[in-house]
């Protein structure tokens, strides 16, 4: 899929959340994170790694509160309005919360990113 370099940003936030959602940060997931940014758009003159490494510093504030997961969420949604980025967005996030078995709090997180995106 094609995004803009906002939205493959806000992608790889979303998968960074998720992939913290659990408080396991596996490297199989890291790995899968990589894959989905390099099968997307991300402007050449940009790090992934070093928006991963940011990203990640984000995800941690916010994943122990629903609340504040909700709300870095609503932030983003704006990005992903089309149905078909949305939809994008919700399947490559279910495939990597899938990479390791999914639990309780990535259940919620799943409900709560799907509502926001309206899907």
């Amino acid at each position: 899929m094609t995004l803009t370099q906002k939205q493959s940003e806000a992608f790889a936030d979303i998968l960074v959340l998720a992939m913290c959602i659990d408080g396991h940060f596996s490297l199989l997931e890291e790995e899968a994170i990589q894959k989905e940014i390099d099968g997307i758009s991300w402007d050449e003159n940009l790090s992934p790694s070093l928006h991963i490494s940011s990203s990640i510093a984000r995800a941690r504030d916010v994943a122990g509160s629903t609340e504040q997961v909700r709300i870095y969420l609503e932030e983003l949604s704006p990005l992903f309005a089309d149905p078909s980025t949305s939809q994008f967005v919700i399947n490559e996030t279910l495939k990597l919360l899938n990479s390791d078995g999914t639990n309780m709090d990535e259940g919620i997180f799943t409900s709560q990113l799907k509502a926001i995106l309206k899907l």
